[in-house]
């Protein structure tokens, strides 16, 4: 009989490595009654939210526009990040090509979606002009004079579309030192702020969390009393458990706040593979759509629920010359052409349907369980009428693909219910809660034999949500 029950699990939580969409998402084993799935929300639908996605390595031609733009609207994201490409733009000195970028930035707004931009690498015309990821930052007096100059053209020119301008990606991956990346990071912020007072300026967009990179930016730019500059301090948390970011990036925090008390932090690129991958972080694991998909959950809602914005990377897998980088959301061919829509993708579009600016989050919220499993939660309030919603997930290890529940019995404070139901946001599959299985009293909450698992799901008032 045991082995009949593993036979079992086995059939319904394994995933494939291309499940060529939502329908073949395998399902979650839950005792409740189905009563439906999420209805989806487009760009145009809602207003903001917390997230972005990502549209890198246009720069370097590694993916392209004209093939993954028409998934963006029903995805539901509101903002887009995308690399400029200081070589790509400036191909002979002092002549700007802009037709690439203004085909993509002045088209996003259309789809309801706001683009924000990463201002690298180099350029072969001066200085060492590396154009790759952990490209030497050269400073001298003519590299910085074409740079500001390039800087100065591409705000001028889309400072009406764009609001939000990121300064380098991942300077502390190659041989840069904190100087001399402050070196550019304070004469390039300001500069976009003489030319766009209003403009958010991210900096450090670092690879991993790097303390001892970040504390000497933050030490340059406090003896030049140039804190101010900067409002955003970016980093790129890469996890093959993607909540055991948490803890150092509270330290992050905590060195960010004791420099620069009014800076706030921003999750600026994080993603998993949907198969196993050569190179590139998080390579040489067997991820399959299914980890993927509740990787990104957990990191999108994780951030979420500390109040971080947060990018995913990326929109489509993305062809390098000797690799492909599988983080996409969806699958592309090896002509950069799309395949199909990963999981991940309709995981996202799940979260974008329920996640926007409509709710605030509950900062005291007490709760616990009697799980002997590693557990998050966070709750959540609709901004009109007050109705409640609680995320939670087990966090032991990275995702795995199975997908059984564990029942465990728990309480809330400060969060009550009427007409609860539970969605799994990886397939959108929406269940009805028995009445005997939670009490609401006194504005708290207890729920018996709840089921959880290693994906987040959601307990929500049913009125929050659309079901289909």
């Amino acid at each position: 009989m045991k082995y009949t029950y593993l036979f079992i699990l086995l059939i319904l939580g394994f995933q494939t490595q291309h499940s060529n969409g939502q329908t073949n998402a395998p399902k979650t084993i839950v005792s409740y009654k189905e009563i439906g799935k999420l209805k989806s929300r487009n760009t145009h639908q809602i207003k903001s939210s917390n997230w972005s996605v990502g549209g890198e390595t246009m720069d370097r031609d590694y993916t392209e526009y004209k093939y993954w733009n028409p998934y963006l609207v029903d995805l539901g994201i509101k903002k887009v990040r995308l690399q400029a490409g200081w070589a790509k733009c400036e191909k002979v000195k002092g002549i700007y090509s802009w037709a690439w970028l203004d085909s993509v930035i002045f088209d996003l707004p259309k789809k309801g979606i706001e683009p924000w931009v990463n201002l690298s690498y180099g350029n072969p015309l001066y200085g060492n002009g590396e154009t790759h990821l952990g490209s030497k930052i050269d400073t001298d007096e003519v590299t910085m004079t074409a740079w500001l100059n390039w800087v100065k053209a591409i705000v001028i020119r889309y400072k009406d579309v764009v609001n939000e301008w990121e300064i380098w990606n991942e300077p502390n991956g190659g041989h840069n030192s904190a100087v001399s990346y402050a070196n550019l990071l304070i004469p390039t912020a300001e500069l976009i702020k003489k030319i766009q007072p209003n403009a958010i300026i991210i900096g450090l967009a670092e690879a991993g969390i790097d303390l001892q990179f970040t504390e000497g930016v933050l030490k340059a730019l406090k003896n030049e009393n140039k804190t101010s500059l900067i409002d955003y301090l970016c980093y790129h948390p890469y996890n093959f458990n993607p909540d055991d970011s948490y803890p150092r990036v509270e330290e992050l925090y905590k060195l960010m706040k004791s420099y620069a008390p009014d800076m706030k932090l921003f999750q600026g690129e994080n993603g998993a593979p949907s198969e196993w991958i050569k190179d590139y972080a998080l390579s040489k694991y067997n991820w399959t759509e299914l980890t993927q998909a509740k990787w990104a959950l957990r990191r999108m809602l994780g951030d979420l629920g500390r109040d971080i914005p947060s990018s995913l990377f990326t929109i489509a897998d993305v062809i390098y010359p000797n690799t492909i980088n599988r983080k996409g959301l969806l699958y592309v061919n090896n002509d950069k052409t799309i395949n199909h829509r990963k999981q991940a993708y309709f995981a996202v579009q799940n979260l974008a349907a329920i996640f926007d600016n409509t709710l605030e989050r509950v900062n005291v919220f007490d709760f616990k369980n009697d799980s002997n499993h590693k557990v998050a939660a966070f709750a959540y309030k609709k901004k009109n009428n007050g109705l409640d919603i609680v995320t939670i997930w087990l966090y032991d290890d990275r995702p795995t693909d199975y997908n059984a529940t564990t029942p465990i019995n728990f309480e809330m404070k400060n969060v009550t219910f009427k007409n609860p139901v539970w969605i799994d946001l990886r397939t959108g599959n929406v269940y009805e809660i028995p009445s005997n299985c939670f009490e609401s009293t006194n504005g708290n909450t207890h729920f018996k034999n709840l089921p959880v698992y290693d994906s987040p799901i959601a307990v929500a008032e049913k009125k929050i949500i659309q079901i289909k």
